[in-house]
């Protein structure tokens, strides 16, 4: 069948439509902006974040592309500048503050609050809307004094009620935490589910603390903490983490003779890191979506697919949604603003009310910048094989 440029643009532009973007034609946008509208994007494609901000950053170019080519935002085009932060935040401060001296509009950061926080606060300071595509933290809002700050992601309030809620449920009701010290996101998660597991009856036997440097790797073995881990005997294993520190945590629980399933959060997401952990089996985590072929969300599907035909390789974690989102909730915000202004843009977003994205329904208010009601895919994993289980939203998000 032949596909005219027209019936493209048509296809776009009802796609977008389903998430409430309204959009003009491709000639009023030429005619409309002297230049595009600069989306800069001050995140890592190399370092320890690299695979969860770099998949993000693909798929934001995938939306700014589908905007584009349904005639823009506002009767503007869109264009996308990203700058490699190496997953260092003075140098991501550095590339911050060039992109906004370029006029950025919109300013993605690294998919951590700790990182990140440079860079945000020169969008901050300058009045641009910043957006971290998959921040799992509140840190990113008004809490922190980010009135422009906002994540596309799923905060941990919910990611581990929801680890919580599934772990008591169907795993066991004692746990045996492995918290890592390293960053926020990770202490807040096991903080969190700890509350969330005592509510619902469940007991924490120990907290095991550890460390992983910046390069991403522990920085002393957790030999100690595995011993005293199989002395609690627990039903299950909650570990706060990400690779590759992560990975080498898990690897030496399991080496430990720890058979006890072992649940984690979008911080262990994907198999990129599962070479640490030949034949892993009995371990869950809760996500954004399923990678592996199996997502029950057709906007989800569609937008894998893309990815895969843009980079030739498949998704290494499911973080990449977000990016697409991020762009959709900018286009959408300036939409309704009609203005691309920083404060402007946050009003809009301050009333988004389970607005239909690819990542799901997304909600801000004045007072919390990220998602913590939002339905999450929790993934199960034998003999190195990933299935999604279900989708589940936190009963009770705990703060």
């Amino acid at each position: 069948m032949k596909i005219s440029k027209k019936m493209l643009v048509s296809v776009a532009a009802a796609a977008l439509a389903m998430t409430g973007i309204s959009v003009t034609s491709a000639a009023t946008a030429n005619a409309a902006c002297s230049k595009p509208i600069l989306i800069g994007a001050a995140m890592a494609q190399t370092g320890f974040m690299a695979p969860f901000d770099g998949p993000a950053l693909e798929t934001a170019k995938i939306a700014v592309e589908k905007i584009n080519v349904a005639g823009g935002v506002n009767g503007c085009k869109l264009k996308l500048t990203a700058v490699d932060t190496g997953t260092n935040p003075d140098k991501g401060q550095q590339i911050a503050t060039q992109l906004v001296a370029q006029g950025a509009k919109l300013l993605l950061v690294t998919c951590d609050a700790d990182i990140n926080l440079k860079s945000e606060q020169v969008g901050e300071k300058a009045g641009v809307l910043v957006i971290a595509p998959c921040v799992g933290s509140t840190a990113m809002g008004p809490d922190n004094g980010e009135n422009l700050g906002y994540s596309l992601g799923s905060a941990v309030p919910g990611e581990a009620a929801i680890m919580a809620e599934y772990a008591y449920s169907s795993l066991g009701k004692s746990a045996t935490l492995f918290k890592d010290m390293s960053i926020a996101y990770t202490t807040s998660q096991c903080d969190a589910f700890e509350k969330r597991f005592k509510e619902l009856g469940g007991t924490v036997k120990s907290v095991q603390q550890f460390n992983q440097t910046q390069a991403g790797s522990l920085d002393k073995p957790v030999t100690a903490q595995v011993a005293a881990a199989k002395t609690d005997n627990a039903g299950v294993i909650a570990l706060c983490s990400y690779p590759g520190g992560g990975a080498q945590a898990l690897a030496a629980i399991r080496a430990g003779g720890i058979t006890a399933p072992v649940i984690s959060g979008f911080g262990m997401d994907g198999a990129f890191w599962a070479g640490a952990v030949p034949n892993l089996s009995n371990f869950y985590d809760v996500t954004y979506a399923s990678v592996f072929g199996d997502d029950t969300n057709p906007k989800v599907r569609l937008l894998l697919a893309a990815f895969k035909r843009t980079t030739g390789q498949p998704a290494a974690t499911s973080g990449l949604i977000t990016g697409a989102s991020s762009v959709e909730a900018f286009a959408l915000a300036a939409t309704r603003a009609g203005s691309f202004d920083g404060k402007a843009l946050s009003a809009q977003l301050n009333k988004f009310h389970n607005e239909a994205l690819t990542a799901g329904p997304t909600s801000f208010s004045p007072t919390l910048h990220v998602n913590v009601s939002r339905p999450m895919a929790i993934i199960k994993t034998t003999n190195g094989v990933h299935k999604l289980v279900k989708y589940a939203a936190a009963v009770k998000p705990t703060f």
